[in-house]
């Protein structure tokens, strides 16, 4: 009998974490995508976290290139929108998207007093509809309101090296 293979859901910060750099949590986000490659554990993402990481990411590059050369090229904004892409696709090379449903909706208005953002409330709702076994994140709120184990990068990655699976 084969073993449930594990499945983890990241993050939106843990996506932005290795595609921004610079960012304080990059060396433990980087140790905990090499360590899931490693082990083949499959990782996961929601729609609205991908919107969220080329949203982010983009306007993290257009504030950049603002700052370099005071204003930003529109054939600079052009590049910045297909590199963003290239992000996306790299989330798919690592993870598979889980779309959304209705039923997440609902469960993320009852979720609303633990989180201050519904992003919170539906990534806490897909976790439980596809019965994710650890959220992946560095948000402490999040983190503390989780109705599923969740660690944050760092912590998954020392998991994932002791051999953890369920």
């Amino acid at each position: 009998m084969s073993e449930k293979p594990l499945l983890i859901m990241v993050d939106t910060n843990v996506w932005i974490d290795l595609y921004v750099p610079n960012r304080p949590r990059r060396e433990e986000s980087l140790a905990f995508f090499r360590a899931s490659q490693r082990d083949g554990i499959e990782l996961v993402f929601t729609l609205e976290i991908a919107r969220a990481v080329f949203r982010i990411v983009s306007f993290e590059a257009k504030n950049w290139v603002r700052h370099e050369k005071g204003e930003l090229p529109e054939s600079f904004a052009r590049a910045i929108a297909r590199h963003s892409w290239d992000f996306i696709e790299n989330m798919q090379e690592h993870g598979t998207p889980v779309g959304s449903s209705p039923a997440d909706l609902w469960l993320a208005s009852k979720l609303q007093d633990d989180h201050a953002e519904i992003e919170d409330d539906l990534i806490v709702a897909a976790c439980m509809r596809i019965k994710a076994d650890y959220l992946v994140t560095n948000d402490e709120q999040l983190m503390r309101h989780a109705p599923v184990a969740a660690v944050t990068p760092q912590m998954m990655a020392k998991l994932i090296e002791t051999g953890i699976r369920t």
